[in-house]
């Protein structure tokens, strides 16, 4: 597999807290949420592993399995419709609501419950799993994600999701639908982020022999993903159907997830990249205002003042970014 170069782009948490103020005061609160979590990610140096795919891929499925325990619901159709992260901690699962304050349930919470939780896609935002047993390594997440079954779902998990926090990424396929082009261009973009990138593909208890061998099979997957000019980590093929079919690689899997959640690098290359495209999707934000502006003024309703003040707010993202950029 080739292996992409990054461009090194750290950034402190005095940077951070200057950005959240200028991107509240330009009114982006979206955007100003996601740099605070980054200060909050940076500051207590949490590790977030992500977990998505293909709608009914398995997903949730194998993150039982990898947890060795039945925290996420798994049944095919609805799948997870919310963010889940899971961590080890105070022994509280946290559910949080779009409209409404958090409410939080101390163990032994009813786990059927949060998976009823975890169906919700109307008022439920994101639930969090703080289980006493010591299920992961301090200071890591595993985030499990909504599938993705077409572009607008890609879309709204590029938009909307806690991608930002996210150090690394598990996509899971199904089988028999390796070669979907959502697959490629969704992974395109996660790689355009510089997130690195773990392949799964999952259910090949599906495989046929006779049709295809397995190393055929695999390397025109391979060729798939070098056609497209992805570059994953690595690829791996499971069934948790099927523990014991040959080429199953759930074992592995296993034991690289646990390794990468105790040995990971430092996370401040992956916070210095989401702030740039934090700071960028910004700037464009500001652009679009600038144009929308522009487009209303007539001959006999021109104000100079609002436009030179559109106009100040995109110098000043700007300078920030040439400010980064030179330290």
């Amino acid at each position: 597999m080739k292996v992409l170069e990054r461009d090194k782009t750290n950034v402190t948490e005095h940077q951070l807290a200057a950005l959240y103020d200028l991107m509240l005061t330009h009114n982006d609160k979206n955007n100003a949420n996601k740099i605070l979590d980054l200060f909050e990610k940076l500051t207590n140096d949490h590790f977030h592993v992500s977990f998505t795919g293909h709608f009914s891929a398995g997903k949730s499925s194998i993150i039982n399995y990898l947890l060795e325990k039945e925290l996420l619901p798994k049944s095919p159709i609805p799948t997870s419709a919310n963010i889940v992260k899971i961590t080890s901690g105070a022994g509280v699962a946290r559910v949080f609501f779009n409209e409404q304050n958090p409410v939080e349930y101390d163990e032994p919470y009813d786990i059927d419950m949060i998976k009823d939780y975890c169906m919700t896609k109307d008022s439920i935002n994101q639930i969090e799993i703080h289980t006493s047993e010591n299920i992961v390594p301090e200071k890591t997440f595993i985030v499990d994600t909504p599938g993705i079954d077409a572009a607008d779902d890609a879309d709204r998990y590029m938009t909307e999701s806690s991608l930002h926090l996210v150090d690394v990424l598990y996509y899971v396929m199904d089988y028999n639908h390796v070669q979907s082009e959502i697959n490629f261009t969704f992974l395109k973009q996660i790689q355009d982020k510089n997130i690195p990138i773990y392949i799964i593909i999952n259910q090949i208890d599906k495989h046929n022999d006779h049709e295809l061998s397995f190393s055929e099979f695999s390397q025109q997957v391979e060729n798939s993903f070098e056609q497209w000019s992805i570059y994953p980590e690595r690829i791996y093929y499971s069934s948790v159907m099927n523990e014991h079919i040959p080429f199953n690689e759930l074992t592995e899997i296993k034991g690289d997830l646990f390794r990468l959640l105790n040995d990971h690098k430092s996370i401040d290359e992956q916070v210095g990249d989401a702030t740039t495209q934090i700071v960028a999707s910004h700037r464009e934000l500001l652009e679009k205002e600038y144009e929308q502006s522009a487009e209303q003024v007539t001959s006999d309703e021109f104000n100079l003042t609002e436009w030179e003040a559109i106009i100040e707010k995109i110098n000043t993202i700007d300078e920030k970014e040439a400010q980064f950029e030179a330290e």
